[in-house]
């Protein structure tokens, strides 16, 4: 993994320096607000002055779920421009989007050309600019790894770019910028880094440094997501789950994702203002039913790590009592989403989750996942 990171507390006010032999004229890529309000983003930008960046320029046009217009947007001015770094600072959609920009502003095209559908990209990108990572989340773990995650409004598709010109070059990880999150957003942040662990540990791909990895963020998430949600202001929780979140976007990296992740995607591609860890909430429970069958070592082992008992069922009820103790959606229905759409999003599935299909522990089949989704909307 080629990412050189510079983890701890107040790191963001070093990363001008950890940055400056990276390039001289940047471009900043983060959201539209959430970054500013914290104060982080003008942190950023004092430090790359003191640090002697030239010269830096700002693309706040980053949103949830992000379109790929929005990032063809930004790598164009990226091109036009003529910057020699990219710096993505916030959620995960704004680390993803900077991926993409980097990609993209040098290798051209359009975003969506580099999505890796079952069959293939349209295009294999060439090359892409320096880019540096910095978390205000702890979830995603995407400063870390090779995926960029894109929304198509068109297709209602939600895709991935995966591949090594994605890593970026550095990754900055401060725990203290975490703690402008809200409850909620902690707690769905937090949860996406469990389910990153979970389907890493246990999905069919063999990795005894990656699967360690996610043991030891199963660990630290079940012990200090709590604690970060309903004590925001505790800086060890902060830490711990930040630490955790990179973990787990480690052993994603290696391992992959499976079956809750293909299912979410469709519902995020065909409905974006669902949180990510929200669909992941609402499908944890219904997916790991159907999975448990396919490795209850590892399962078992999920549970003895959450504190519950060593059996695959004990995952099952470990997820509920986490879920329903972080207050985070049990059900799809409880989403807005109508019965009537869990038909195409089955085929969606099958149709664009052809890698996370064949790592999953169960092999599952389109009617499997329409009941899984149908069980997952009553639940």
């Amino acid at each position: 993994m080629p990412v050189e990171i510079y983890f701890g507390r107040g790191m963001l006010n070093e990363a001008g320096k950890l940055i400056a032999n990276t390039g001289s004229k940047a471009l900043i890529v983060t959201g539209r607000e959430s970054t500013k309000k914290s104060g982080a983003l003008q942190s950023l930008t004092d430090s790359m002055i003191e640090s002697g960046i030239e010269e830096i320029l700002l693309y706040d046009k980053i949103f949830p779920n992000p379109s790929y217009k929005v990032v063809d947007a930004g790598a164009e001015i990226a091109h036009k421009q003529n910057v020699d770094l990219i710096v993505g600072i916030g959620g995960g959609s704004s680390l993803d989007a900077a991926k993409a920009i980097a990609l993209v502003s040098a290798s051209r095209g359009s975003s969506w050309d580099y999505v890796n559908y079952p069959e293939g990209s349209v295009r294999k990108p060439e090359k892409s600019k320096p880019l540096v990572c910095i978390p205000t989340t702890a979830g995603t773990g995407s400063e870390v790894n090779r995926y960029a995650v894109i929304n198509n409004p068109e297709k209602r598709e939600k895709m991935v770019i995966s591949h090594s010109l994605c890593y970026p070059k550095i990754a900055v990880i401060d725990p203290l910028l975490t703690l402008s999150m809200s409850r909620e957003l902690t707690a769905i942040t937090g949860f996406d880094a469990l389910i990153h662990a979970l389907e890493a540990l246990t999905n069919r791909v063999t990795n005894k440094i990656a699967q360690e990895f996610a043991v030891k963020a199963i660990k630290l998430i079940g012990r200090w997501l709590p604690i970060a949600v309903f004590d925001p202001q505790n800086l060890e929780a902060r830490e711990k789950m930040s630490y955790a979140s990179m973990l787990a976007g480690i052993a994603i990296d290696q391992m992959g994702v499976a079956l809750i992740h293909a299912m979410e995607h469709p519902i995020s591609g065909h409905f974006p203002e669902i949180p990510h860890g929200k669909g992941l909430s609402a499908l944890a429970v219904a997916v790991t039913e159907f999975n448990v069958r396919g490795n209850p070592e590892g399962y078992a082992l999920f549970s003895r790590l959450m504190g519950y008992e060593n059996t695959p069922s004990g995952a099952i009820k470990a997820l509920e009592d986490f879920i329903e103790f972080l207050k985070l959606p049990k059900n799809l229905k409880s989403l807005g989403l109508k019965e009537d759409s869990l038909e195409i999003l089955a085929k969606d599935v099958v149709r664009l989750s052809d890698r996370s299909l064949r790592v999953n522990p169960v092999e599952v089949t389109e009617k499997d996942i329409l009941q899984i989704y149908k069980r997952a909307y009553f639940s």
